[in-house]
């Protein structure tokens, strides 16, 4: 079975689909075979990844609640050995309509659990929508790993800290495999004296969860997706995607180590 890996905060403009993307990219150039499911109704990292949202045949939606097989929706990017199983606003009745699944907080463990079974892939990144409804629950008991994006600011720590109570819910009741593989410094402005200071608080409280690595808040990481790149391909010199590409190689060291989230 490939390294599940959700995305996930329920609070929006955090970076999180721009960390599903670049994570995701930075591995399949580092020849690692990954899939980015796009489980957020806006669909943002199917348009950055150049996938037109608007002329889908098939769906997220689909997959979760028709159980059609990813071979049937699974779409290749331009970054080879990048794939993305896309997603529109069909998924906006994601939420009802698995409120009448029988197991319903456990769909997409069960459909991912046999589809991926025999895949090719490594690593499989969802993009999870923001906020902490049945649709984000699915995705929790389906991973195997979270990555928790957040800003450097004191509302952004207040929604760390919900979060991490809906983790350690789902621990208990739903998926005990469940570990948070690190929690990412998102748009970090290093002259900015709150940033440094919430970054101080994250690291003081939060010890080894933290990424070494902070993404920094940068103009040519915001432009890659109206150009339908991930920031490796835009401008693989900038300041974004290098702290990408360093907490790739961390994510992979962590991985690899077995990490887990123990300690909280």
């Amino acid at each position: 079975m490939p390294e599940i890996i959700a995305i996930v905060n329920q609070k929006g403009g955090v970076g999180k689909t721009t960390t599903a993307i670049n994570i995701a990219a930075c591995l399949a150039a580092l020849n690692k075979k990954t899939l980015l499911i796009d489980a957020d109704p806006q669909g943002n990292s199917t348009s950055g990844l150049g996938i037109s949202k608007h002329n889908l045949k098939e769906s997220f939606y689909d997959f979760l609640i028709d159980e059609t097989p990813l071979t049937e929706i699974v779409m290749e990017t331009s970054t080879p050995d990048l794939y993305i199983l896309p997603s529109n606003r069909d998924s906006l009745s994601l939420g009802r309509d698995l409120m009448s699944t029988e197991g319903r907080e456990v769909q997409m463990r069960k459909i991912l659990g046999r589809q991926l079974e025999k895949s090719p892939y490594e690593f499989v990144l969802i993009d999870s929508p923001p906020n902490l409804e049945i649709l984000s629950i699915n995705i929790m008991a389906a991973a195997k790993r979270l990555i928790i994006p957040t800003q450097p600011e004191y509302y952004g720590l207040e929604g760390l800290a919900d979060l991490i109570e809906t983790y350690k819910r789902i621990r208990e009741t739903l998926n005990p495999g469940l570990s948070i593989l690190g929690v990412l410094i998102t748009m970090h402005i290093a002259t900015n004296n709150l940033s440094k200071e919430v970054t101080q608080n994250l690291r003081e409280n939060m010890g080894g969860l933290i990424f070494e690595t902070v993404i920094p808040r940068n103009v040519r990481l915001a432009e890659a997706p109206s150009y339908c790149q991930p920031i490796i391909a835009y401008d693989p010199k900038s300041s974004g995607s290098l702290s990408y590409q360093a907490v790739t190689m961390e994510i992979l060291a962590r991985t690899s180590q077995n990490q887990t989230s123990s300690e909280i």
